[in-house]
């Protein structure tokens, strides 16, 4: 009986040969050895970030950062701890708004 053959390793190979890019952003003050380092999603990272998002659900482009974003050591350049505080944060000020307000 032959071996049979594993479809995924085509996939995964191919995920794994594709380079890193190098994002640099003036405004944020990211360039240079700062620059954010990203490595393209793969087939499982896309269904996680994209999972009940719709095309102007901009919560999706930041959570793409958040989940992408290395630094040149390949370290998390974000940690995702601190956007959950920010959230957090708004969320507590809209409530405060909405009292306020009479909402």
């Amino acid at each position: 009986m032959s071996e049979k053959a594993d479809f995924f390793d085509g996939i995964v190979n191919h995920f794994n040969s594709l380079d890193t890019k190098i994002i640099e952003v003036p405004e944020w003050e990211l360039v240079g050895d700062k620059a954010i380092y990203c490595k393209p999603f793969n087939m499982l990272e896309k269904q996680k970030i994209f999972k009940g998002a719709n095309s102007t659900d901009l919560i999706v482009l930041i959570d793409v950062i958040i989940e992408k974003a290395l630094t040149k050591d390949g370290e998390k350049m974000f940690k995702i701890a601190y956007f959950e505080l920010q959230k957090e944060e708004r969320d507590r000020q809209e409530r405060i708004a909405k009292a306020r307000s009479g909402i």
